[in-house]
């Protein structure tokens, strides 16, 4: 199984506003390299979380259908297609009323709906394709309080004057949204 990120994140986890005042920053010559700062520290939280913050697509392929299919980055919020390539060799849709979407589970699964099976596919790589849509919603008005808490930590700790220790603790704020 591989995940790939389709297409990333539109908006901040915080708001620039935000992060200008833990920067302790006043005005917008900076916006630009705060911008990547926040960018940045939200990649950190996804990869030490195993969670997509602000809404992005990814695609899942696989060789065949299993069981059961591990979906990455939850929160998954829609799954906007199932496609694979059939035993002929033609890419098909899967018809939504065919699976699930298990997403109180985390990690999140895609599983056949009650009384359906996973249709057989071509003996070949990649032969199943699943894109689904992932995280807690568009901006910084959807980002949990504790992740939230941490972004700002982080920019006010990269943007404090030199000798100024780092908290080793800070990260303990990720602690209850990792996924295991």
């Amino acid at each position: 199984m591989t995940a790939r990120l389709i297409t990333p994140p539109a908006g901040l986890a915080v708001s620039l506003d935000d992060a200008r005042t833990a920067a302790r920053l006043s005005g917008s010559a900076l916006d630009g390299e705060i911008t990547q700062c926040v960018r940045g520290i939200t990649d950190e939280v996804e990869q030490q979380t195993g969670r997509a913050v602000v809404t992005q697509t990814y695609r899942v392929t696989l060789d065949s259908f299993p069981e059961a299919i591990r979906l990455p980055a939850p929160p998954v919020a829609s799954v906007l297609s199932v496609k694979y390539i059939d035993t002929d060799g033609v890419e098909q849709t899967l018809d939504p009323a065919d699976y699930e979407l298990d997403a109180e589970s985390e990690p999140c699964y895609l599983v056949p709906a009650p009384d359906r099976r996973w249709p057989e596919t071509m003996d070949r790589i990649n032969a199943v394709r699943v894109e689904v849509e992932c995280g807690y919603g568009p901006d910084d008005t959807t980002t949990p309080s504790g992740i939230k808490s941490y972004i700002l930590a982080r920019v006010a700790e990269k943007y404090a004057p030199p000798g100024t220790p780092e908290s080793p603790h800070l990260v303990r704020l990720l602690d209850r949204y990792k996924v295991y």
